[in-house]
């Protein structure tokens, strides 16, 4: 029996070393999970009622370690770490995979794909960018160019001088001695083309301004106003703090645009004893714009940005979490699929309820401590030549008990 209680001891230092040298040898893996060998006695004695007697050793189970590995950042704005618990969900033509491996890029069909060439999963996106949470599919950045957008809304904000002496006649853009302030901004038509509104001001009595809006720099004002002012400087009228301009179809500074039609809001305009200042120009508007790149947030939201300086959400990855993580079946190249053991996967977007975050820009490392690692390459090596003392040192005592006999 101390034969096959030996032999049981090296079969099960056997299996450590193989684990152990493993976890030595995919240090340098990133997402990889390090795994330990658990051990049982074997004991059980009148077996069947009679007096044999079974003893030794044997492997119980493989345990995966799924302890969080270090965060090394990357100059690939597509790599992705998870800081915390879930996995990247792949799709290999329909077949599921998980991974902590964070290797990502885009393909020839701008598709979000990893190293293997197998599709990451995620919530797709409408036409606006808004999540369409549900809608798992392969996610996809999308291709060509994005569309001119004509401007609708202005936001601006100036401080009129208060202190300005009243001037009486209409306002000349040649003759600055009939206005006392100027200000500017860009616009975009239908097609993107930029166009200037310059608007001119001019005291004509205590909290009373007549502005001009010139459309670029027409022959002449293609709106004319009143502001009028509280005595505590805030803007009065025109009510609603809204002025709007319009440029119609077939006016040639368009140059076949459709017309255009936009709010200029000026409530935040004042009128105090200080210098004339513009705080803020704001419009909705831009022209066409190539895409030059991606970005991903810590929620995982997938951003393709343009060389308009515009951003559009394209989707937003997802990642999934199980019931029982010791339950993935590791299918090799870093990946695992789920099993009965590990229940069916929950989906959820990174930051949500207890996913972990995506960290753009970083791969997770091994968490395999190559220190600890070595220390158990000793240990078992100790295992291996202590039971094959024991088998050893039986046959030795077998050969004695034969030539006694």
């Amino acid at each position: 029996m101390s034969f096959k209680i030996g032999l049981s001891g090296l079969n099960a230092a056997q299996k450590d070393l193989e684990v152990v040298s493993n976890n030595i040898a995919n240090t340098s893996t990133v997402g990889f999970k390090g795994s330990r060998v658990e051990f049982a006695d074997v004991y059980a004695s009148s077996v069947a009622g009679g007096n044999s007697q079974v003893a030794g050793v044997q492997v119980s189970g493989i345990s995966q370690q799924f302890s969080q590995g270090s965060i090394t950042f990357t100059e690939n704005a597509l790599d992705m770490a998870i800081n915390g618990q879930g996995f990247f969900v792949v799709s290999d033509n329909g077949e599921l995979s998980y991974s902590r491996a964070g290797y990502f890029s885009l393909d020839a069909e701008n598709y979000l794909v990893n190293n293997l060439g197998n599709n990451l999963q995620g919530y797709s996106a409408d036409n606006s960018g808004n999540i369409l949470p549900g809608s798992q599919t392969n996610l996809r950045v999308a291709q060509g160019t994005m569309p001119a957008q004509a401007t609708t809304q202005v936001g601006s904000s100036a401080n009129l001088d208060a202190r300005e002496t009243a001037l009486s006649g209409v306002i000349d853009p040649a003759d600055p001695t009939t206005f006392h302030s100027t200000m500017a901004f860009d616009v975009n038509d239908s097609l993107g083309s930029p166009h200037t509104v310059s608007l001119y001001f001019s005291k004509t009595a205590d909290n009373t301004w007549a502005v001009d809006f010139y459309f670029d720099n027409g022959a002449s004002a293609d709106l004319s106003e009143t502001f009028t002012f509280n005595t505590n400087g805030s803007l009065a009228t025109p009510a609603g703090g809204t002025a709007a301009l319009n440029i119609p179809l077939g006016d040639a500074r368009l140059a076949g645009s459709a017309a255009m039609n936009f709010d200029v809001d000026i409530a935040d305009f004042s009128q105090l004893g200080a210098d004339f200042t513009v705080n803020k120009v704001t419009q909705d508007g831009f022209p066409p714009g190539a895409l030059t790149g991606v970005r991903v947030s810590q929620e995982g939201i997938l951003q393709a940005l343009y060389s308009n300086g515009q951003t559009l959400t394209q989707g937003q990855v997802v990642l999934a979490d199980f019931p029982n993580e010791n339950g993935l079946i590791p299918t090799g190249e870093s990946l695992w699929q789920s099993s009965f053991a590990s229940g069916a996967p929950l989906i959820g977007a990174p930051g949500s309820g207890i996913m972990g975050e995506l960290e753009a820009g970083a791969l997770e490392q091994s968490n395999v401590d190559i220190s600890s690692q070595l220390v158990r390459l000793i240990e078992a090596q100790s295992n291996y030549q202590a039971n094959a003392k024991t088998i050893e040192t039986s046959n030795n005592l077998t050969q004695a008990l034969m030539n006694i006999i």
